[in-house]
């Protein structure tokens, strides 16, 4: 996997080398509102991040995670994943979590732009899902933003805090993507010719 800068983020992939600072955001307060992040120590998070793939490519399957850093001095801000799960090759699923204090300020978007761009162009992906639950908001405007599709309710799609929860399955495929691409290029060019 590469690092990928965008705008105001970057997206560093995590490893061996950094999973202790992933861990650190994974622990900070209010990040298990709307999701189930397990609580598990240090060295054992650090194990699991050793045994995940270390290529983003062409048919790879498991999870590839990137920590988000921003600001001035950069710091973490963040995280977002996409897993690819061995009996459906082809499409993936994205999770994002922001600290507390970076929300609000389009970081989420920016650093979901640059996964999709990533997970089409080098993982050859059909489509990438996301589940959010119904009453996160914010999230349900970070997949607009990017062309992400309500497809569905799962009901007891998910387990928050020891409960099941009803999420919201969306999705953006590829076709949509390198049609939004080639749009943007047009406008751009008409913008140039101007």
């Amino acid at each position: 996997m590469r690092a990928v800068r965008t705008g105001r983020v970057v997206l560093v992939p995590v490893g061996p080398n950094n999973a202790r600072d992933l861990w650190e955001v994974l622990n900070a307060p209010d990040l298990r509102k709307f999701q189930d992040i397990p609580r598990v120590p240090a060295e054992e998070f650090e194990r699991q991040v050793r045994s995940r793939p270390r290529q983003l490519r062409p048919n790879a399957t498991g999870r590839f995670e990137w920590l988000l850093r921003a600001g001035d001095p950069e710091r973490p801000i963040g995280w977002i994943s996409l897993r690819v799960n061995d009996r459906t090759p082809r499409v993936g699923e994205v999770g994002y979590s922001l600290v507390y204090e970076a929300r609000g300020h389009g970081y989420a978007s920016e650093a979901l732009q640059a996964v999709i761009d990533e997970a089409f162009a080098t993982a050859e992906l059909d489509e990438i899902q996301a589940c959010i639950v119904p009453e996160n908001g914010a999230s349900r405007r970070v997949l607009d933003r990017n062309g992400f599709r309500e497809e569905r309710l799962l009901k007891s799609g998910a387990v928050i805090r020891g409960r099941h929860v009803d999420v919201l399955l969306f999705s953006v495929t590829r076709a949509s993507w390198d049609r939004a691409r080639r749009e943007h290029a047009e406008r751009s060019a008409t913008r140039s010719a101007r």
